[in-house]
């Protein structure tokens, strides 16, 4: 059973002449619906690292993060508690809100936007029932993903399935280990040492305006788009359009 896990809003826009922390009290005033933290900021100079995030906030409860840096800013929800309908009205209101307090904040042009689902389907042998569905060979995956993309309208549309292996690794600890620290450990640590966790198939689905931009470089998207893009996540969902089987 497919499950929606995440949701990414990401919003490109031209490039800030000013860090994003000046804003600041506006931003933490703007958002206080969604944010119940303060947020943080760095004072790195803005001449370079231009996708370096300047601000960046996130709930108690890890579900919601919220960066922006010079020339773009991202929303990230988990959503697994959600349904399907929820989740879409999530993203409409959550869309149009951070266009409206990125837009109005910065006084700035929002080139194009994407929406991006991430979808899980627990699953045994994950990488050869994924790889039936597309191919009629016997061979025993380790590993699949498949990727595609097209133009609708104004839009591209990507969809990218992919095997997923999670494992719990007992890697050693100290007080002075950082997140990162950690994760580089498992690379060097062998799978005959970890346990696996669970076995699934990673699903994504994103759309963005970028197609239309593309063509015109004045094209600025817009609320009508977004809502444009919501209703074509609905009927992509509905529809399970992201996994066409052969």
């Amino acid at each position: 059973m497919d499950k929606i896990k995440n949701i990414i809003i990401s919003y490109w826009f031209q490039e800030l002449k000013i860090n994003p922390k000046e804003k600041l009290s506006v931003l933490e005033q703007e958002l206080s619906s969604v944010f119940d933290m303060p947020f943080m900021y760095n004072d790195e100079n803005i001449n370079h690292l231009i996708s370096m995030p300047r601000v960046q906030v996130m709930t108690k409860d890890q579900k919601k993060l919220f960066q922006i840096s010079l020339i773009n800013a991202n929303l990230s929800v988990n959503v697994a508690d959600l349904d399907n309908d929820e989740v879409v009205l999530l993203i409409n209101n959550y869309a149009q809100l951070f266009y409206d307090v990125i837009k109005n904040t910065f006084d700035t042009t929002i080139y194009y936007l994407s929406i991006k689902l991430e979808i899980v389907e627990d699953r045994k042998n994950c990488a050869k029932t994924l790889a039936s569905r597309f191919f009629d060979d016997n061979l025993d995956y380790e590993d699949f993903s498949i990727k595609r993309g097209f133009v609708k309208d104004d839009y591209y549309i990507n969809y990218i399935l992919s095997s997923s292996r999670q494992f719990n690794f007992n890697v050693a600890k100290n007080e002075n280990s950082l997140e990162q620290d950690v994760f580089d450990r498992t690379m060097i640590t062998s799978l005959s040492c970890a346990e696996l966790k669970s076995e699934f198939i990673l699903k994504v689905i994103e759309i963005n305006d970028r197609y239309a931009y593309n063509l015109d470089s004045n094209y600025q998207t817009s609320k009508d788009a977004v809502r444009g893009m919501i209703i074509e996540i609905k009927h992509i969902l509905e529809n399970k359009l992201y996994e066409k089987e052969k």
